[in-house]
């Protein structure tokens, strides 16, 4: 990122891209950056599947190229389960081990977890079950982390209704963060689900100090922002992260088109903003 890129988003802010659908962040690493991106935020899951060689050499080139991975998202495979009747703990914490093991390597800060298809239950399925399952998976994610002294977080997310019927909404994972209460497991805060599901963001202010990860999308075809191109609603979004004095980044979770005009464009778009949003927060 250039220096006048840096200038130009503020001191509060960065910005990076998510994987997500055609992003691939760890493959277009090197043309995500070029773009004026800070970081980037690969999805686990996937870097969990990959061979020891091929990680290794991902490890590498990020490093060669001086790509800062902020967070990672994609956390679970869909098939492994943490609410439900299939719910298997030693499954869970042999991939928390080894998966947990290769993002601290790449220097994530926080792992965000959305993940819809594994925290989904069948209908029938008592939802306080639920519930109870989702604090005891979130505590063994505490322990591991605890056990191997990682400096790393879980950041749960907030899923909208049509992509999953579990903890849809901040105020339910913002519940299920305090029930955990465990200083290893905070939160993400989610642009595009909050307008999915017309949450206030004003719930955030209650939890300025779990918030570890921040992801955002254009609600109107879930696509990067564009400079020239209104998004209502996240002006205030970011208003919110001023008030609450967030500091860490902000990633782009959406569908691609072009990524390297995606990219420029929404470094444009969402470096204004910040920069005229912390100029008036400063009067």
């Amino acid at each position: 990122m250039s220096e006048s890129s840096k200038t130009q988003a503020g001191p509060k802010f960065h910005f990076g891209v998510s994987d997500f659908s055609t992003s691939e962040p760890l493959v277009n690493a090197e043309k995500i950056v070029a773009c004026g991106m800070a970081f980037i935020e690969p999805g686990l899951a996937k870097i969990a599947a990959m061979s020891e060689v091929d990680f290794d050499a991902a490890v590498n080139r990020l490093k060669q190229n001086n790509i800062r991975v902020q967070s990672v998202n994609w956390f679970l495979p869909p098939d492994l389960k943490v609410t439900g009747p299939e719910v298997d703990e030693t499954k869970l914490r042999q991939f928390l081990e080894s998966a947990l093991a290769r993002a601290v390597r790449l220097g994530a800060a926080a792992v965000v977890f959305g993940s819809p298809g594994s925290r989904s239950f069948p209908d029938g399925f008592a939802r306080e079950e639920a519930t109870e399952q989702m604090v005891t998976f979130l505590q063994l994610c505490a322990d591991v982390i605890r056990e191997h002294q990682w400096n790393i977080k879980i950041a749960l997310e907030h899923v909208n209704h049509t992509e999953t019927n579990f903890v849809n909404t901040f105020a339910q994972a913002l519940a299920i963060v305090r029930t955990v209460d465990r200083p290893e497991i905070g939160l993400a805060a989610d642009f595009y689900h909050f307008a999915i599901e017309n949450e206030s963001m004003e719930v955030m202010l209650e939890a300025r100090d779990l918030i570890c990860a921040v992801q955002l999308a254009n609600p109107d075809g879930r696509c990067f922002p564009k400079s020239g191109v209104e998004v209502p609603g996240l002006d205030a979004f970011f208003q919110q992260l001023i008030d609450i004095g967030y500091t860490g980044g902000v990633s782009v979770e959406a569908t691609v088109g072009d990524l390297e005009q995606d990219c420029q464009s929404a470094v444009e778009h969402l470096s204004a903003l910040a920069k005229r949003l912390l100029a008036k927060d400063a009067v």
